[in-house]
This record gives structure tokens, C-alpha cells and sequence, in this order.
């Protein structure tokens, strides 16, 4: 997780509840009470992606007002807002759905808060015409809920090797190559031995 970082406000919460008209999952909104970053630098596998069954949802949205002070995009209640008018594909539910990360390729991860279904993680993503990638969009279950989501990521080693060529110049001393190595060790303990990570 990194950030830049905001503290949790209950005053935003409880006005992104009432608008969707449904509660938010306790495994959802600890989380949000814990760690108010814009950015999550893991992978989830997800089989009903393949041959791309490795995606990730790094950007998340956050909860309350941008630094315009506006319900944007990249804020909670803003892609909601924004979700509810423009639904990616047919199959995609159109109610009690929360948007609540994205990647660079315009990936949805979703929460939902549908009574029968309420607390379970989905992700669309979309198709790529090109040989070797997904051929079709997708709109799947990825976790049972915001815990078992959280329990499946992991480091994926190619953004493993990219991570450490960007710091590998730095001095030993530099934060930034300390938070980086901090972060393989705790995600990816064997990385050190990596042909890439050695001197």
C-alpha cells in the first residue's frame, strides 16, 4: 500500500452508504479504516481470465472528495456516480455494484452490495484483440469477500523486476530502495536469489 494516505472519515462513509441505499461490508470498511493509500502493488489470479489470468487492480478509489474538493473520478462515491450511467458491458449487473480499484487499462474492480451476494469481489476486464490475450470481456467472481481478496494477492515477479531496476542505482541508504526492499522482502521473500536482483 502507498499512498499519499488519507485518514478515514465516518461523515463520508455513512453519505456514500446512504446514496447506494445499501451498507458497506465490515471486511470493506475495515479497510478502509486501516489504510487510506491511492495505490495497492499486487496481483490477484483470476482463472476466468486466461491466458491474462494475472491482473491487477492497483489504483484504488477513495473515499471522499478529491483535492478539488469535488466527487471525481478516482473517489468512491464519483465512480459510483459515474457507474451507474455507463456500465462497461451487457453483462455487468446494473445495480449494487461499488466500484473500488482499477488499473492502468481501464479494469473495474467491484464490490458487491446486492443482499444475496453482498460482500463478494468481482472484476471486468476488458478484451484485447491481439493474439496471446483475452479475447472477450470478462465480468467474474474473484473472492468470496474483501478478506479472502486481500488474502489471494501477491507480488507478481515481472513487477518484481521492474520495481527493482527503478531503485537498484540508488544508494543503500535511499527510502525509496528501502521501502522497495522492505516490500519484496515482506511479499516475495525469495526475491534476493533472482538472477535480476543480483549484483
Amino acid at each position: 500500500m502507498s499512498g499519499p494516505f488519507t485518514p478515514f472519515d465516518s461523515g463520508e462513509c455513512a453519505a456514500l452508504e446512504r446514496e447506494i441505499g445499501l451498507p458497506l461490508p465490515r471486511a470493506y470498511r475495515s479497510f478502509l479504516e486501516a489504510a487510506g493509500g491511492e495505490r495497492l502493488a499486487y496481483s490477484v489470479r483470476i482463472p476466468a481470465c486466461e491466458p491474462e489470468a494475472v491482473q491487477s487492480f492497483d489504483c484504488l478509489y477513495q473515499l471522499g472528495r478529491n483535492d478539488a474538493g469535488e466527487y471525481g473520478w478516482g473517489t468512491l462515491l464519483g465512480e459510483y456516480r459515474h457507474s451507474r450511467s455507463e456500465r462497461p458491458a451487457e453483462d455487468v449487473p446494473p445495480t449494487g455494484l461499488l466500484p473500488i480499484a482499477r488499473n492502468g487499462g481501464g479494469d473495474v474492480l467491484f464490490l458487491d452490495l446486492n443482499p444475496a451476494t453482498h460482500g463478494q469481489v468481482h472484476a471486468f476486464v476488458h478484451a484485447i484483440s491481439w493474439p496471446g490475450y483475452l479475447g472477450r470481456h470478462v465480468f467474474t467472481k474473484v473472492a468470496d469477500d474483501f478478506d479472502a481478496y486481500l488474502d489471494g494477492l501477491f507480488i507478481d515477479p515481472d513487477l518484481a523486476e521492474d520495481a527493482w531496476a527503478d531503485v537498484t542505482g540508488c544508494d543503500s541508504s535511499d527510502p525509496w530502495r528501502r521501502a522497495v526492499e522492505d516490500w519484496l522482502d515482506m511479499g516475495l521473500p525469495k526475491w534476493r536469489v533472482q538472477a535480476w536482483a543480483r549484483p
